[in-house]
């Protein structure tokens, strides 16, 4: 079979349109075989033969089907004594082993032959009776049989304004029946149209919608697959920190080994610590320190003797010095001012009262 194009793609692809309309209507039949062949006798007496043997088949089928809805429909019109017979066959006739698979072997075509000869031995009552009931099954058979091709007539000219009736050699039952699908089609819309428009639709789904629902599914299912991803990369490193304990160890390791770097900087930085004290404390540097220190004790030697010195000359002057107080105290003396300096102040007093009572004795008389 050829398979259908969309017409988008036809309109949006002139050359290829024209391709197709040649491939369609010029080169191929429908069924994809040339029209080239189609006039060689060979081809012809070929096609014919395959036709009448599709034409047994069908008939074939029909008439299966017939038996098995005599058999299993309640309203077939066939007798309850005859319906278990009627059963039995059609499902036999149903079954596999009537059809024999071709190219089988030997050894296998034996036993399919043996295995049905006792199938056929285990159902010749039923075959026999079923020869002798023939005669009652064929009214109900060819009245559900004319009652379906009524209802098929009735489905194909369903598009027409006067329908074709029933032929008029049709028993009671396939013209009520017809007469009931003729209702039924009236009370309903036109199935030709209903069915294009169906047909149109799920074209429709099958060119737009399906394509962009399994871009969505692909998109979806990638998500899928990457949050399964994260999943199991939690599940991993979750088991890692509490079951096995491969990280927990890692870290372990690593902190011994940073504890175990800091105490080598530490003794590295005490070395080093040690190392500047020995450069900077030689024996030279040593001895010049002690040089300076006694330097010192002797200038403070010398400040000393020095303070010692003033001292006693403030005492002379009867000066307040430092430890004059705790002096006084000591040689029990509170008598206040009896050195020279005192006595000095003491007379330059007396000398500035003089001068100012003078002054002032001048200044009367130059007003008296």
């Amino acid at each position: 079979m050829i398979p259908p194009c969309d017409p988008s793609i036809l309109e949006s692809n002139p050359q290829f349109k024209k391709l197709y309309q040649n491939l369609t209507t010029s080169i191929l039949n429908p069924d994809g075989s040339t029209r080239a062949q189609d006039a060689e006798p060979e081809r012809k007496g070929a096609v014919e033969e395959l036709r009448k043997c599709r034409v047994r088949n069908a008939k074939k089928q029909i008439k299966k089907g017939m038996l098995r809805r005599l058999a299993f429909e309640a309203d077939s019109g066939l007798e309850d004594e005859n319906r278990d017979n009627v059963g039995v066959i059609s499902l036999y006739l149903d079954s596999t082993l009537t059809e024999k698979p071709s190219g089988t072997e030997n050894g296998n075509e034996n036993e399919e032959d043996k295995g049905t000869d006792d199938i056929l031995t285990l159902l010749a009552p039923d075959i026999e009776k079923f020869y002798t009931v023939i005669p009652d099954i064929v009214p109900p058979f060819s009245s559900l049989l004319s009652s379906t091709v009524a209802n098929l007539r009735n489905i194909a000219n369903a598009g027409a304004t006067n329908p074709s009736p029933a032929p008029a050699t049709e028993p009671p039952l396939s013209r009520f029946r017809a007469r009931q699908s003729l209702s039924k089609l009236n009370a309903t819309p036109l199935l030709s149209k209903e069915l294009g428009d169906r047909v149109k639709k799920l074209r429709e789904i099958q060119l737009v919608e399906l394509p962009a629902a399994r871009r969505e599914m692909a998109i979806t299912a990638a998500a899928v697959l990457a949050l399964r991803g994260q999943i199991l990369e939690k599940t991993v490193e979750l088991l890692e920190r509490a079951k096995h304990g491969a990280l927990a160890r890692a870290t372990k390791a690593k902190a011994e080994h940073l504890s175990a770097v800091a105490r080598g900087v530490d003794r590295k930085l005490n070395v080093t610590k040690l190392t500047i004290h020995n450069e900077i404390h030689t024996p030279e540097a040593i001895a010049a320190l002690g040089n300076y220190r006694k330097h010192l004790q002797d200038i403070q030697e010398k400040l000393k003797q020095r303070e010692v010195r003033a001292i006693e000359e403030l005492k002379n002057y009867d000066a307040y010095y430092p430890g004059a107080d705790a002096d006084s105290k000591q040689k029990g003396n509170t008598e206040i001012g009896s050195g020279e300096l005192f006595e000095i102040a003491r007379r330059y007093g007396q000398l500035m009262i003089e001068v100012d009572a003078v002054k002032g004795e001048i200044g009367r008389l130059e007003r008296g």
